[in-house]
């Protein structure tokens, strides 16, 4: 997450608590992220001789630790996240769960061989978490992520940032704005991780209009964590009239989603 908005953490928790009983239905885009994040995972794994243990970052649901137990039986998982009512729904799972924010795990160092996180980090620092996900796991350990990438809603962006111009209301909070993948190799590797490979990939999705491109984002949870972070139904208006006017056709709109695969080893 870029820090020039103010992450607000109990706007994030609450937000995913509220729609965690829903969230399965209207995710088909993260569950397809994590289904290619956990493909990614050395097989070595697949042939370990004996159990080994892994951690999942803001497991959510926990459909990405299912995708990983489904691949990987002998692990035992263990799973973290700062919203409850996402713990409840990843109670089904079966993994070891704490309620705990990505930037402070509840977990002493050198405890992992493994450890995954899918879509999450972008709702913390990056920094702090990638921090945090060094310490938990042991020396040659390897760590797994996936994240948007700058160019994710990019076509929202522009949209909001002429919309702001267009009515010339000064100076008003940013949309939220994601890292870069150069960014975030710096930031493996400056940690200390070793190996460091981020893939990128794009989906694009359509809606029929601006308005149902944020009615999906809101019905899973996600939305803008910053508390500074309030537009005026006039400013959501010529956002979405810039957004059709420049981006849609008579299907609807479009919606570019960059996903970056991260993945690194502990030295």
């Amino acid at each position: 997450m870029n820090l020039e908005a103010i992450i607000d953490k109990s706007r994030i928790r609450q937000a995913f608590s509220r729609q965690a009983h829903v969230y399965e239905e209207n995710a088909p885009l993260q569950k397809e992220v994590a289904q290619r994040l956990i493909s990614l995972v050395s097989p070595r794994f697949t042939n370990h001789e004996s159990r080994f243990t892994a951690l999942d970052i803001g497991i959510g649901t926990g459909f990405a630790s299912k995708e990983f137990s489904k691949r990987f039986p002998n692990a035992g998982i263990f799973g973290c996240d700062i919203s409850y009512g996402m713990l409840k729904e990843a109670d089904k799972t079966g993994a070891i769960l704490a309620e705990a924010d990505a930037e402070y795990l509840p977990y002493k160092g050198d405890t992992f061989e493994l450890a995954f996180s899918s879509l999450a980090f972008q709702w913390t620092n990056l920094r702090d978490s990638i921090n945090e996900a060094f310490r938990v796991l042991r020396p040659h350990g390897r760590f797994y992520f996936s994240t948007f990438g700058e160019k994710t809603l990019r076509e929202l962006a522009d949209s909001y940032n002429s919309a702001l111009g267009l009515l010339n209301t000064g100076k008003a909070a940013g949309i939220m704005k994601f890292e870069s993948s150069q960014r975030i190799r710096s930031i493996m590797e400056s940690t200390g991780f070793k190996d460091v490979e981020v893939k990128t990939d794009f989906i694009n999705d359509s809606y029929s209009t601006p308005e149902a491109l944020l009615r999906s984002l809101k019905a899973i949870g996600a939305g803008n964590p910053s508390r500074q972070f309030h537009p005026s139904r006039t400013l959501l208006n010529e956002t979405f009239r810039v957004y059709m006017e420049r981006y849609g056709n008579e299907d609807g709109v479009s919606a570019t989603f960059e996903i970056l695969y991260v993945q690194g080893v502990r030295g």
